[in-house]
């Protein structure tokens, strides 16, 4: 019969399975297609229990969800659906949501890779949340975060997270810190990063220490730490925001080139330290003292932002401790090329914080200074001699190498706050751009 057929009838069959052939491509499930690894990123886009559905679609599915690298668990992950509370980072019922957290758990087929716990640590399954580590933390986890949303109840770091030896990247929050005496691990931790940690200066240091390979290290809020010791040689990069004045020493980090630190004080701080209360209890170590220490620690540093609490600045005033002009020549800031202040109204004390910071940094190429006058502006600023610039700053830096300048600040500019900006005019050989901006809202650079 084929035989018998016209040439118009072949072609005609030619294309209708053409036609079809096309149709099976078109209806083909093409994401199905997509390697692995892409497929993960796609699964971990979306809500966990979704995710986890995506086992029925087909046998090309069902392994992923079980193999996925990277597991983020909070409170809505196993709240009911329908529940109010999946709106909320906040267990609703806790028995029921631990079962389906080691269901979860005990489906995987593979190490998780990235590992990220933000739920509330309610004390009533506080053995379960710790039974979690002992069972996977263990095993090839890489980036490991655990934030505690319970405010109120601080835990203590599972012991496990100790050994572990496979941890590139750790962050804790709202934690309790006990560092054992010997560790056994955490060699492999590039990024270490502490919020809202009740820890000791010496489970700090210890902590810090060894740690060899730390890259980058971030310290907020913590609690108990008066004095934040480090000593890596790996460290790049250092940032610090504290609530109450804390001494920081900077030891044999000759890498570091980036550093930011916030110094702040609270509102309990504040009232303690005017009850008299703390200034007694920390006799002996001025504030001043602490600043110097620390930027003596700064020689290698590149870019240096420092922001200044008008409370801090207060704290400082009243010790009437008086800064030095100039750092030791040995404690120069020689690497030093971008430097950035931020700090409340108060010419006096905080232009000698920059003539000591320009005739210690030979080399600096960009200025950045942060104003903000509204925040006290109940406090006149202070004015200085006509000539203070000239007498403080025959800096290097200023005649030689300073290229940029920039001054943020608000509506409210007083104009002594041109002083300085006026120096620069006369004084920098060297500078090719000087801006002066007004800004509600203050930045940094």
């Amino acid at each position: 019969m084929e035989k018998n057929l016209r040439p118009s009838s072949v072609e005609e069959k030619k294309q209708e399975e053409q036609q079809e052939k096309e149709q099976e491509e078109q209806e083909k499930d093409l994401i199905s297609c997509l390697p692995d690894d892409i497929l993960h990123i796609i699964l971990s886009k979306l809500p966990l229990r979704d995710a986890a559905v995506t086992t029925a679609i087909s046998k090309r599915w069902d392994p992923l969800f079980p193999t996925l690298p990277s597991l983020k668990i909070d409170a809505t992950s196993f709240n009911p659906r329908n529940s109010e509370m999946n709106r909320v980072l906040y267990v609703e019922n806790a028995n029921e949501w631990v079962d389906a957290l080691f269901s979860v758990l005990d489906f995987r087929q593979a190490p998780i890779e990235k590992f990220e716990i933000a739920v509330e640590i309610l004390e009533y399954f506080e053995l379960d949340f710790y039974e979690v580590f002992d069972v996977h933390c263990v095993a090839g986890v890489k980036e490991l975060v655990i934030n505690n949303f319970d405010f109120q109840v601080l835990y203590d770091i599972p012991c496990p997270v100790f050994s572990c030896e496979t941890i590139v990247k750790l962050e804790m929050s709202y934690c309790r810190l006990v560092v054992p005496s010997e560790l056994s691990s955490l060699r492999a931790v590039k990024l270490l990063v502490l919020s809202k940690v009740s820890v000791s200066n010496a489970h700090l240091r210890r902590l810090i220490s060894w740690c060899k390979a730390i890259e980058k290290l971030v310290i907020t809020d913590c609690f108990k730490v008066t004095n934040i010791v480090i000593h890596v040689l790996s460290l790049l990069e250092l940032e610090i925001s504290v609530c109450r004045p804390v001494g920081i020493s900077l030891k044999s980090s000759p890498r570091l080139a980036s550093v930011a630190v916030s110094f702040g004080v609270n509102n309990v701080y504040w009232r303690r330290y005017q009850l008299s209360k703390e200034r007694k209890a920390s006799a002996g170590t001025s504030e001043a003292t602490k600043l110097v220490t620390f930027l003596n620690g700064l020689c290698g540093v590149k870019d240096l932002r420092l922001n200044f609490s008008n409370e801090y600045r207060m704290i400082l005033s009243k010790e009437g401790i008086p800064l030095p002009t100039r750092l030791s020549p040995k404690c120069f800031l020689v690497e030093l090329k971008k430097l950035c202040l931020s700090w409340p109204n108060n010419y006096r004390f905080f232009n000698t914080i920059v003539s000591c910071l320009l005739n210690s940094s030979p080399y600096l190429m960009e200025l950045i200074i942060c104003v903000d006058t509204s925040y006290n502006s109940k406090y006149c600023p202070i004015a200085q001699e006509l000539d203070f610039w000239d007498k403080q700053v025959p800096a290097e830096c200023v005649k030689n190498h300073l290229t940029t300048a920039t001054f943020y600040g608000d509506d409210y500019i007083l104009e002594d706050s041109f002083d300085f900006p006026k120096f620069l005019l006369h004084n920098a050989g060297t500078l090719k751009k000087i801006n002066i901006l007004y800004s509600g809202d203050l930045k940094e650079g």
